[in-house]
């Protein structure tokens, strides 16, 4: 199968649309809104819903190829892989592929999801029922014509699927599957620890001698203020009022020399001042 694109370098936008971008314009309004704030990339947030249609997505695919503007989507929060109801696992793989479907025909590269709970199971048993039913949701994108990167995130909360070690496993199983990785959610996870540059060189250390598929040239990240506690995340918070010690984690991205997309997910009120904020740490990286 054909990979999707390497990236030439690192893309840093909002998730969802900005904030100032009035509702009456389209999401093609919205990514010219992102260029206008000096913003390269965004994520689409199809989390409740597809709310784009089929005609729609022929212009942002339009206007994204045109301003070399990088998509991705957030898929649906309805997705759980490893549930133990039969009829739930068929209806997330649905989810994934309807969203892979209308963001390749936005022009995209990526869905994100979080992939599974681990409820009774042990994490081995979940991780072997992730490989399997990704492996399916694969092969019926590959019969329809559908090759976006499949992108399960590294989750907020230990309750949840998707440490690096569980994703590393998995993308190395699965042709089209490459991590989504939230360097707030690893911090969240761990109570706090995983915050240093050290710590964010192993990560990815481990990602580029652990995958390969050229994964840190075809990284996709989200990265916000986040307020945790023992369970892991509770919410995104404004960056300066949290402990994320992001411009350590910049430089380690560029030492690495990174590229792809950096989604930064913050509260409303402070979307602009954050985004702004790692431009400016990755410029000075």
């Amino acid at each position: 199968m054909q990979y999707p694109q390497e990236f030439t370098k690192l893309y840093i936008g909002p998730s969802g649309r900005p904030v100032d971008c009035p509702p009456i314009r389209r999401t093609t309004g919205a990514i010219e809104s992102c260029i206008e704030h000096g913003w390269s990339t965004m994520e689409l947030s199809f989390t409740n819903n597809i709310y784009i249609k089929e005609r729609e997505a022929q212009d942002v695919a339009a206007l994204r190829e045109a301003s070399a503007f990088p998509l991705s989507c957030h898929g649906s929060y309805f997705i759980n892989l490893a549930s133990e109801e039969p009829a739930k696992i068929a209806q997330s793989k649905a989810r994934i592929i309807q969203g892979a479907r209308r963001i390749q025909q936005c022009g995209g590269h990526s869905i994100v999801f979080h992939s599974a709970f681990y409820g009774s199971m042990d994490p081995a048993d979940v991780t072997s029922q992730v490989i399997a039913e990704l492996s399916e949701v694969q092969q019926q994108m590959q019969e329809a014509g559908i090759a976006v990167w499949l992108r399960p995130e590294l989750t907020g909360k230990p309750t949840q699927h998707g440490t690096p070690w569980e994703l590393v496993e998995v993308c190395n199983a699965v042709e089209m599957a490459l991590p989504c990785i939230d360097w707030s959610h690893m911090h969240a996870r761990n109570n706090g620890g995983w915050n240093s540059y050290d710590e964010w060189c192993q990560l990815l250390e481990l990602l580029g001698e652990g995958i390969g598929k050229n994964v840190l040239q075809r990284m996709h990240m989200h990265v916000s203020g986040i307020e945790y506690g023992e369970a892991g995340e509770k919410k995104h918070i404004p960056l300066p009022q949290s402990d994320l010690n992001y411009r350590e984690l910049m430089k380690a991205l560029k030492a690495f020399d990174v590229r792809g997309t950096l989604i930064v997910e913050a509260p409303d009120e402070n979307q602009a001042g954050d985004v702004d904020l790692f431009i400016e740490a990755w410029e000075s990286a």
